[in-house]
């Protein structure tokens, strides 16, 4: 009963033209223009079209959607972010679904249960999801982990390591109608130190380590040793070092 009561006593917040608040509880948040929150913020819906700044915490439960620029100094948790803008966290973002088509950048760990680039993802730790499809542009300080990773490379990514259950690395194809608006770069690599996974196909990428159960090394890969349990192909115009079966 407390519970209901107090989702009915939160309150609207609606920011026009240029303004600065407080932190709090609301219910939902609304920015046109230029916003500024003072403290840990905790809503059920973020919209911003325009320019947001959060001094602290940023909790939304049901969808953050951001238009324009949005710099959250502390954490950012919750259901689902949709950006077509530039968002910044300084904290750690733990969210159920991350949908990038602008950019984020991230000075911590970014936890997500799916993640689908078609952007840009910086982040100077870990990135870890169930599910990771990447159309665009990442660069991850430390691991890159998903039960399932696809994807095209557009541009040039970088990881320090990535793990995964199934790893699918392929060049960006020019036909696919995303290419239209972000053309992919004949040239793009994935440059990665350590990589492992159960089923692994790559093309396209630069890794001085690859561990696997089922591997196959497509075209455009420079790798410097594969170490594999069951099966090993190694395609035209791909180089390997060295290998070995476990």
């Amino acid at each position: 009963m407390n519970q209901l009561i107090s989702e009915k006593t939160r309150r609207n917040l609606t920011i026009t033209g240029s303004s600065s608040v407080m932190g709090g509880i609301y219910n939902n948040i609304k920015i046109v223009g230029e916003g500024t929150i003072e403290g840990d913020t905790d809503c059920k819906k973020l919209k911003c079209m325009g320019t947001m700044e959060i001094n602290g915490a940023l909790s939304a439960a049901d969808q953050v959607s951001i238009v324009g620029t949005c710099d959250i100094k502390g954490g950012l948790k919750g259901g689902i972010l949709k950006t077509s803008g530039t968002v910044a966290v300084g904290g750690i973002t733990q969210l159920k679904e991350l949908n990038i088509s602008g950019t984020i950048e991230s000075k911590h760990d970014v936890y997500s249960e799916k993640i689908n680039l078609r952007g840009m993802l910086h982040t100077a730790g870990d990135c870890e999801a169930e599910s990771f499809t990447a159309r665009g542009i990442f660069e991850i300080g430390g691991l890159l982990n998903a039960g399932k990773l696809d994807i095209k490379l557009y541009r040039d990514c970088k990881a320090h390591e990535i793990g995964g259950g199934q790893i699918t690395i392929r060049k960006a194809s020019l036909m696919h109608p995303l290419s239209l608006i972000f053309k992919p770069s004949s040239s793009a690599r994935l440059t990665v130190s350590v990589l492992e996974g159960d089923h692994i196909y790559l093309e396209n990428t630069i890794a001085d380590i690859v561990r696997g159960n089922k591997v196959v090394i497509g075209p455009g890969c420079e790798i410097g040793f594969v170490e594999y349990k069951e099966h090993f192909e190694q395609k035209k115009d791909a180089v390997v070092k060295d290998k070995r079966k476990v």
